[in-house]
């Protein structure tokens, strides 16, 4: 049995207005032909294919292809894109029969010239193998399900949970892909495009209205002949021409059970759209006042307007000038306030004048100029770090950049030569000398990926912060997002029943 194996994986932020390279994707392992065998094992949904391929009865020849795994961020170069799609494809002709291609994608990126990019690619790899050769993808469950998407896919799975769990995603995947193989079963797929988009403060699958969509379609997957039940509540800060929430149900070749569950989740989770709407987030100066205040261990400030992990820079500047303003009267011995900020030019100031030099930089406020403005800090640098790897659990090894430990007063700021996975994760303060455990409160560039301080976090504060992620989708302006859409246009109406795929 031989089985083509690749990855290409980033999401996009439209309003971001940078761009990204091959760089991003070389941070992060830009890996092709046996290096994927030897470096994803246990590293995401291609690990999670490995580990099933080695407990097949029968011998598995992997042929592997291209990883190129970036997170998120801006739009992709064209000249990028176009190269990571040639390094998918040239091994893929090259590879001869093929009994099926597991391909991991996100699901919601764009390139300069190319909103579905996912969808681009699915139908390059359709061209190459034909129309009867199994296609499978496990996706991001943040994804924008488009029309291409399913025309040339046969299985896309997405994440159970939200924080994800890349690597279950891929084991879940394949093994509807290898039952398939064995049983010559082919899987039935239906869909909904829900014209709806929320904001992220519901995006956690622990509880609320995601809980109860996500928890239905867990239901329906113990139902007889019902291999999968997808829902996709796409990201909210893609603005793209098939935008909004959708819903992919796979069944044992029952194309009108699986219309039938779709229809059925996309009722329900158009019947919760108001609640996906309600939020508990914090005004920053309100935010900060509590954090000051905060005795018991760690309090998680998250910064929702620069969700890195959603596409936004990291180089917002809200919370941390109003941390240096509240700073006044605060004992530089007592208990620091973490932060980070992404600021090349910054780092640079830095790094050359080093360690214990005092400084005074502009920070932040560079990338994005529309939500953001630079702050001035006079501090002390504490430490520089340049290149260092780290292992970071399912993403595998990661290169964090440069980075300088500025301290002003209690506060202590990362500045990043760019921004990355590392950005949100305890290594960021780690690999500085820095112990969490110490740290009164910690910045965190994501409105929803707070278990990587689990260990220490005591209370969460969602700070209502202005930027690329923010939560006031209205502040955007949106060009090609499908109109009419919930809740942007008014008396929009919706009947799943009757929408069919479309």
């Amino acid at each position: 049995m031989r089985i083509a194996l690749g990855e290409i994986v980033q999401e996009t932020g439209s309003f971001t207005p940078s761009r990204m390279g091959r760089a991003a994707f070389e941070a992060y392992g830009l890996y092709q032909g046996a290096e994927l065998l030897t470096q994803l094992p246990g590293v995401g949904p291609p690990g999670g294919f490995l580990q099933v391929a080695q407990m097949q009865d029968e011998t598995v020849e992997v042929v592997p292809l291209v990883r190129a795994w970036a997170g998120a961020g801006a739009k992709i170069l064209d000249e990028t894109s176009d190269e990571l799609l040639e390094m998918l494809l040239q091994p893929l002709r090259d590879a001869g029969q093929l009994d099926a291609v597991y391909l991991s994608l996100h699901g919601a990126a764009s390139s300069e010239r190319e909103d579905d990019l996912e969808g681009a690619i699915l139908a390059a790899v359709r061209d190459v193998i034909g129309p009867d050769v199994p296609l499978v993808c496990p996706l991001d469950h943040h994804a924008n399900i488009t029309a291409r998407m399913v025309d040339c896919a046969d299985l896309l799975v997405g994440h159970e949970t939200q924080p994800h769990d890349p690597l279950a995603t891929g084991v879940k995947a394949a093994r509807l892909l290898f039952d398939w193989l064995r049983t010559g079963c082919r899987p039935a797929i239906a869909w909904r495009k829900i014209p709806m988009i929320t904001p992220q403060d519901q995006f956690l699958t622990s509880g609320g209205p995601m809980k109860e969509w996500f928890d239905r379609a867990r239901a329906l997957e113990q139902e007889p002949g019902v291999l999968d039940v997808s829902p996709y509540p796409m990201q909210p800060w893609l603005d793209v021409a098939e935008g909004g929430w959708a819903v992919v149900v796979h069944t044992e070749d029952d194309a009108v059970l699986a219309d039938q569950l779709a229809a059925e989740m996309g009722a329900l989770a158009w019947e919760l759209r108001a609640a996906f709407w309600q939020s508990e987030r914090v005004e920053v100066a309100e935010a900060v006042r509590r954090a000051y205040a905060h005795e018991d261990g760690l309090l998680v400030l998250s910064d929702t307007g620069d969700s890195v992990y959603g596409g936004a820079p990291g180089d917002s500047t809200w919370i941390l000038r109003e941390l240096l303003r509240q700073a006044a009267g605060q004992p530089e011995t007592d208990r620091t306030m973490l932060v980070p900020i992404v600021d090349r030019a910054a780092f640079d100031v830095a790094l050359a004048a080093g360690v214990g030099a005092e400084i005074t930089v502009s920070l932040g406020g560079k990338i994005d100029q529309q939500f953001n403005q630079p702050v001035s800090a006079t501090g002390t640098v504490v430490a520089v770090s340049e290149r260092h790897q780290a292992d970071i659990e399912e993403r595998g090894s990661v290169e964090v950049g440069g980075v300088a430990l500025l301290q002003v007063g209690p506060v202590h700021i990362a500045v990043l030569a760019s921004a990355g996975f590392a950005i949100c994760h305890p290594v960021l303060y780690q690999h500085l000398g820095l112990e969490i455990e110490q740290a009164r409160a910690v910045v965190v560039k994501t409105a929803s990926n707070f278990q990587f301080f689990a260990p220490w976090r005591k209370e969460l504060i969602r700070v209502d912060s202005p930027g690329m992620t923010q939560s006031d989708l209205a502040a955007f302006t949106w060009t090609r997002t499908p109109r009419p859409i919930y809740p942007f246009d008014v008396n929009v109406t919706w009947d799943a029943a009757a929408a069919g795929a479309s």
